[in-house]
């Protein structure tokens, strides 16, 4: 096994066909006009609320849960246990943000999206699932601007070498 092999032990890691591994070196190495461009032109927000992607199109509708890594207006990242292969057919995301205040009841935002990556993800343990929101149910994408309102954008940084 080589040292970019080192996560194959660990939990939920057992099919690793389909999801990429950056070596960090390679990464850092680069100017930042040659990285991967950052498509996202929403405010993002680091907010890890509980997450839920249910497969309509699928028999028995399976679902799987995990939580937010990265959210905007235009899709979110979700960290899960679960590797999950992007399907040409939409998902539907299901966030839970916590209440802001005490008496209020929880809400939970219903989206439809689209799946368009799945990577391991070396700093969380977890593979990271990113998603492009297609359709809004309801009230969902007002409530969903109206509860970011209460948070701070993350400016986006650069990828830096971890300290061993």
């Amino acid at each position: 096994m080589s040292d970019k092999d080192w996560f194959l032990g660990e939990p939920g890691t057992a099919d690793v066909s389909g999801f990429a591994v950056t070596d960090i070196d390679e990464i850092s190495a680069k100017p930042a006009s040659a990285l991967p461009a950052d498509h996202r032109n929403a405010q993002r927000y680091n907010v890890h609320w509980k997450m839920a992607v249910v497969f309509e199109d699928q028999e028995n509708k399976p679902t799987y849960r995990g939580k937010t890594h990265d959210l905007s207006l235009a899709g979110t990242a979700m960290l899960t246990d679960v590797n999950i292969q992007p399907t040409p057919s939409p998902v539907i995301i299901l966030l839970a943000p916590p209440p802001l205040h005490v008496n209020d009841r929880p809400k939970v935002v219903e989206i439809k999206a689209r799946q368009h990556e799945a990577v391991y993800s070396g700093v969380h343990r977890c593979f990271r699932l990113g998603f492009s929101f297609l359709e809004f149910k309801r009230d969902s994408l007002d409530y969903l601007t109206n509860r970011l309102s209460h948070h701070k954008s993350v400016a986006k940084v650069q990828l830096t070498k971890p300290v061993l």
